[in-house]
C-alpha cells in the first residue's frame, strides 16, 4: 500500500490542480445559460444554438479565442435569424465578418478544433440563403398535397397530379443547385425535418395514389401500352436527378463506397453532397476529378486530394 508523507501532499495539489481548472473550463464551455452548444447537437440539428462557443455573457477571463468564438456565434446566429423570416438582408455581410474574426482568432487547441464547425456552419446558412427563394414553391407543392390527404375521402387522380406535381418542384430545386438535405419546417408548427424526407412523401404519395386507383378492364391488347409506360416512367428517374448529387443514397452508404482523401472530404461536410460531373451517388463520385462545395473546389487524383496552390 502506497502512503503519501505530508511533504507530499503539496505536491499532489499542484497535479490535481490542472485537472480541476480543465474540468472547471470544460463545464463553463458547456453551460446552456450562457448560449454555449455543444458539437453532438450541432451534428444533428446544424442549428447554431448548438455550434460550439458561447453567444451569451462570457466570463471577464475569458480567453480571446473564446471571445472571437462568441463574436463569431452572435453574427451567425443573427444571420441564421435573418433567414429564419425568409429574408437575406445583411446576411452575408455578417458571414463574411464571422468568417474574419475566426480567421483571426489566436491559435489555441479549442479554436482550431472549433474552426471546421464553425465552416461548416458559414456553408449551411449560406445554402440556406440560395434556398431562400425556392421555397415558397416547395412550401405551395407540399401543401396542396397535404391538403388534399386531409380530406374525408381524397380523390385518387387529384392526389397522384399533386404527388407528380410535388415531386417535380423538388426536383427542379434540386437541379438548380438547392440542397434538400437541408431542414425546414414547411408545414407551419409541424417538426423540423430535411427537405429530402418532404420528397420522399411526395413520391410516396404519388406511387399509392396510382396504385389505389383501379385500373380499368382492359384486353391484352391494352395492357402491353400500360407496362411501356411503367417502364417509361422509371427509365426518367435517373434524368431527373442532376448530376453529382446524393443519387437518391443515404451518407452511410456513401462513407462506406468512398475511399482516401475523398472519404475524409465527404465526412467534414456532413450537411451537404458534392456537386461533380459524372453519375449521381457515391460511384460517380468516387470516379470524378473535381467536387464542389458551393464556392469551394477540391480536386482529386485517384482517392488522393491534390494540395490547393
Amino acid at each position: 500500500m502506497v502512503r503519501l508523507s505530508a511533504a507530499s501532499l503539496p505536491l499532489l495539489g499542484l497535479l490535481l490542480l490542472p485537472l480541476q481548472t480543465a474540468q472547471a473550463a470544460d463545464q463553463w464551455w458547456r453551460d446552456p445559460e450562457r448560449g454555449c452548444g455543444k458539437i453532438e447537437d450541432f451534428k444533428r440539428t446544424f442549428r447554431i444554438a448548438d455550434l460550439p462557443g458561447c453567444d451569451g455573457e462570457l466570463l471577464r477571463s475569458a480567453p480571446e479565442g473564446e471571445v472571437a468564438m462568441h463574436d463569431a456565434k452572435k453574427l451567425l446566429r443573427e444571420a441564421e435569424k435573418v433567414l429564419d423570416g425568409g429574408q437575406s438582408d445583411g446576411v452575408e455581410s455578417k458571414l463574411n465578418q464571422a468568417i474574419d474574426l475566426m480567421n483571426k482568432a489566436p491559435r489555441d487547441a479549442r479554436v482550431d478544433w472549433a474552426r471546421q464547425h464553425f465552416k461548416t456552419a458559414v456553408e449551411v446558412l449560406q445554402a440556406r440563403m440560395a434556398m431562400l427563394s425556392k421555397l415558397p414553391k416547395l412550401r405551395q407543392a407540399y401543401k396542396a398535397l397535404t391538403d388534399l390527404n386531409a380530406q374525408s375521402k381524397p380523390d385518387g387522380k387529384a392526389v397522384q397530379a399533386a404527388g407528380e406535381a410535388c415531386v417535380a418542384a423538388f426536383k427542379e430545386a434540386e437541379s438548380s443547385g438547392g440542397n434538400l438535405q437541408l431542414q425546414y419546417e414547411l408545414v407551419p408548427g409541424s417538426k423540423m425535418k430535411p427537405l429530402r424526407e418532404y420528397l420522399t412523401e411526395c413520391e410516396q404519395a404519388k406511387g399509392s395514389s396510382a396504385a389505389a386507383t383501379p385500373a380499368p378492364a382492359a384486353t391484352d391488347t391494352t395492357a402491353k401500352p400500360a407496362a411501356t409506360d411503367t417502364k417509361d416512367v422509371k427509365s426518367e428517374k435517373p434524368a431527373a436527378a442532376p448530376a453529382g448529387t446524393d443519387g437518391g443514397v443515404p451518407r452511410d452508404k456513401w462513407v462506406k463506397k468512398l475511399k482516401g482523401d475523398r472519404k475524409k472530404v465527404f465526412e467534414a461536410h456532413p450537411d451537404a453532397f458534392p456537386f461533380f460531373d459524372g453519375d449521381p451517388g457515391p460511384k460517380g463520385a468516387g470516379k470524378a476529378a473535381e467536387w464542389k462545395y458551393g464556392s469551394e473546389v477540391i480536386k482529386f487524383k485517384g482517392n488522393k486530394q491534390i494540395p490547393k496552390e
